[in-house]
């Protein structure tokens, strides 16, 4: 009987997926032969964070290592800016559950993790998200990262556990927050499950979108504390800020 079950949810998994394969390019409605829900053309045309550096790691780039000063992870991994389209589609994703796009979007990290994160894996490593409050979670009714990482999970067989962390405390949504008042806002945010005591050496913490680096930066210096040796963050989009030009 349960032999069944699984055959029955894995037709089900693959029903969906040739419905997305077999749709329109979310963009630009053509028919899908490259990404689900994507075409060839505008996969091409995706922005994306390339620094010319070999490795990838984004702290190497010195406009971004200066936004994470103080910080406690080691690298940083990241797909696109925070621009159109990626932040039309995590907010769709967030907050109007287009539940679709968690395919879509985990493909994104797919290439990254097979380019940059596949050379850096120890033999005792781990992916987890950030977790989101239980109230959160009831609001909301899931939590994106999660659904993410699932899904990155089956694509490249990572060893992924959503219980690494857990979120103690509620906070109110920190869109719109400066840098100072996330940090104050999530110094006892998280914690280590109880059930959990021995750690892996390496942890990737896999999130949607970073603005202000508080967030992964917080569950990286609990991490650290916990004997955690080398921390990776992987994000599908990274906030920059606006450089205004000087005057002349």
């Amino acid at each position: 009987m349960r032999l069944l079950k699984v055959l029955i949810h894995q037709i089900i998994n693959h029903y969906k997926i040739c419905q997305l394969t077999l749709g329109q390019c979310d963009l630009c409605q053509s028919q899908i032969i490259k990404q689900p829900l994507l075409c060839e053309h505008c996969w091409a045309d995706l922005p994306r964070c390339e620094y010319p550096i070999k490795g990838g790691n984004l702290l190497h780039w010195p406009a971004v290592n200066q936004l994470f000063v103080h910080r406690s992870f080691d690298q940083l991994f990241c797909f696109a800016p925070y621009i159109w389209p990626v932040d039309h589609w995590l907010k769709q994703f967030k907050y109007h559950n287009r539940f679709e796009l968690a395919l879509l979007l985990s493909s994104l990290l797919e290439s990254l993790w097979y380019q940059h994160i596949v050379p850096l894996l120890d033999n005792d490593y781990l992916l987890t998200v950030v977790p989101i409050h239980p109230k959160k979670w009831q609001q909301r009714g899931y939590n994106q990262a999660h659904l993410m990482a699932k899904n990155l999970q089956h694509k490249v067989n990572a060893r992924y556990n959503d219980k690494l962390l857990i979120r103690k405390e509620f906070t109110a949504s920190q869109v719109g927050q400066s840098g100072n008042q996330r940090r104050k806002n999530l110094q006892h945010a998280f914690a280590i499950h109880p059930h959990l005591s021995n750690l892996p050496e390496q942890v990737i913490i896999l999130d949607d979108v970073i603005t202000t680096g508080s967030t992964v930066n917080a569950v990286s210096q609990l991490l650290r504390q916990q004997g955690v040796k080398t921390i990776i963050v992987l994000t599908l989009a990274l906030s920059l800020p606006e450089v205004t030009p000087p005057k002349r």
